[in-house]
Parts: structure tokens; sequence; C-alpha cells
């Protein structure tokens, strides 16, 4: 018999609910969570609205988790530093500061040569 209700349950049409649930404006969306919990709260005896809270809870937790990691992954990639431009970089910052000290050296040579 549980096999029967999972059953009917996962062929659901969960897309189309899907695409409707995540049109909605964010009170929106608030609204529809406050009004399931609601209806759903009071059919329940305590010890399952604390099983069912607590399983909410908990699958929040997943779908916080799977996207935390996911966007510590992708900007971990946006940002790991190319080895050669690395390198591109502090060869560019020591060829300014050689420029520098022999635009330095130049200055002090030119001074001198004037008196």
């Amino acid at each position: 018999m549980y096999s029967e209700q999972f059953e009917k349950f996962v062929n659901q049409d969960f897309n189309s609910f899907s695409d409707w649930l995540f049109s909605l404006n964010p009170y929106e969306f608030s609204l529809i969570a406050v009004a399931i919990g609601l209806v759903i709260s009071p059919t329940l005896t305590v010890n399952q609205q604390n099983s069912l809270g607590n399983f909410f809870e908990l699958l929040g937790q997943v779908i916080l988790t799977i996207n935390a990691q996911n966007t510590t992954l992708r900007q971990s990639k946006a940002k790991t530093p190319n080895i050669k431009s690395y390198f591109e970089t502090s060869s560019l910052e020591e060829e300014i500061l050689k420029i520098k000290e022999e635009l330095i050296q130049l200055r002090k040579d030119s001074l001198s040569n004037d008196k």
C-alpha cells in the first residue's frame, strides 16, 4: 500500500507546480508558505507537527548547503589566479621599478651636469 501511495506521489506533475511557485513574487511566495502551514498544522498532533517541522528545516538546510558549496566552487574557479598572469604581473612590476630607478639616475646625472 505504501508503494502505491509513493508511486502516485512521485508520478505527479511537480514541474508545473514548481514553475508556478517560482514565478511568484517574494510576498506571494511567503504567503503560500504561511497558508500551507496554517492549513496543515491543526490536522496534526503536536509530535507530528514537531516531526514535520524538523523535516522541512532539514530539507531547507540541505538545499542551502548544496547552494553554498556550488557558489563556493564557482567563485573558486573564477578567482583562481593563473600562474602565467602572476609571473607576467611580477615581471611588469619589476620592469616598472627598473624604469623608475633609471629615471631617478637620469635626473641625478642631468642635475650634476648642469652645475
